[in-house]
C-alpha cells in the first residue's frame, strides 16, 4: 500500500524522468570518454574494467549522487507542499513505513542507474577491449560494492530531506556534502568512511581496506535507520 501511494505521488514530480535521463547521461560518460581517448585507454595495463572505473568513477559517482539528492528532495517536497504530510500521518500508516517506502523506491532508482552503467562498461569492454571470462564476476563485485557504499549516503540524504520543509535547504545541504565528498577521498582514512565520501571508492582503490569500508557502510545504514525511526516519532507530535 505504501509503495503504491508513493508511486502515484511521484508520477507528477519528474522523479522517474530525471532518473531515466540522468541514468542515460551517466552511462554515456564511459562510452564518450573511451571513444575520444581510445589509444590511451587501450595502451594501459590492467583489466578493462579497472581501466574504465579508474577513468570514469568520479564523474559517474557525482552524477549518481546528484540524482539521489534531487530524488530525495523531490520525494519530500511533495509531502511538505500544502502540508500533505500532516494528512498522511492521519492515515492508518506508520511514519516509519512512509520513510522506508521512499527509501526503497530511491534505492530501486539507484540500482537502475547501476544497471545502465554496468551495461555501459560491458559495451566499452566488448567494443574497445577484449571480453574475458572474469569480466562479469568482476563487474558484479564492483557494482555490489558501489551499492553498499552508496546506500548510507542515500539514507542520510533522505533523512535530511525529511527534516527540511524547504526543498532548497535540503538540496543545498546535499550539494555542500557532495562537494566535500569530492575532496575528502584523499584525506585521512577515517574521513573516507563518512557518507558522500565512500561512494567515490571502488574495490581497487579500497584495496585491503575494503572490509573496513563494507563494515562502516553497514554500521551507518543501521545508525541512520535508527535515527530516522526516532526522528519520525518525534516529528509526529510536532507537526
Amino acid at each position: 500500500m505504501t509503495i503504491g501511494i508513493e508511486l502515484k505521488k511521484l508520477k507528477s514530480t519528474g522523479f522517474f524522468t530525471s532518473f531515466f535521463v540522468g541514468g542515460l547521461v551517466a552511462a554515456l560518460v564511459p562510452i564518450a570518454n573511451t571513444g575520444f581517448r581510445t589509444e590511451l585507454f587501450t595502451s594501459l595495463e590492467g583489466s578493462p574494467l579497472s581501466i574504465l572505473l579508474n577513468a570514469n568513477l568520479q564523474m559517474v559517482t557525482m552524477l549518481n549522487l546528484i540524482l539521489i539528492i534531487c530524488g530525495a528532495c523531490l520525494m519530500y517536497h511533495t509531502e511538505y507542499a500544502d502540508h500533505a504530510i500532516r494528512r498522511m500521518l492521519t492515515l492508518p500508516l506508520r511514519g516509519e513505513s512512509l520513510f522506508f517506502g521512499k527509501a526503497l523506491l530511491l534505492t530501486l532508482g539507484f540500482l537502475f542507474l547501476l544497471a545502465l552503467e554496468s551495461a555501459s562498461y560491458a559495451f566499452c569492454t566488448m567494443h574497445w577491449f577484449e571480453m574475458t571470462g572474469d569480466f562479469i564476476p568482476e563487474l558484479l563485485k564492483n557494482m555490489g560494492f558501489a551499492a553498499l557504499l552508496t546506500l548510507p549516503t542515500l539514507l542520510f540524504m533522505l533523512l535530511v530531506a525529511s527534516a527540511c520543509q524547504s526543498m532548497w535547504v535540503s538540496l543545498g545541504i546535499g550539494v555542500i556534502f557532495m562537494s566535500m565528498g569530492t575532496v575528502l577521498p584523499e584525506g585521512p582514512f577515517l574521513l573516507t568512511l563518512v557518507p558522500f565520501v565512500t561512494p567515490f571508492r571502488d574495490l581497487a582503490s579500497a584495496g585491503s581496506d575494503w572490509t573496513a569500508y563494507a563494515a562502516a557502510s553497514g554500521a551507518e545504514l543501521l545508525l541512520f535507520g535508527l535515527i530516522a525511526c526516532i526522528f519520525i516519532r518525534i516529528r509526529r507530535y510536532s507537526l
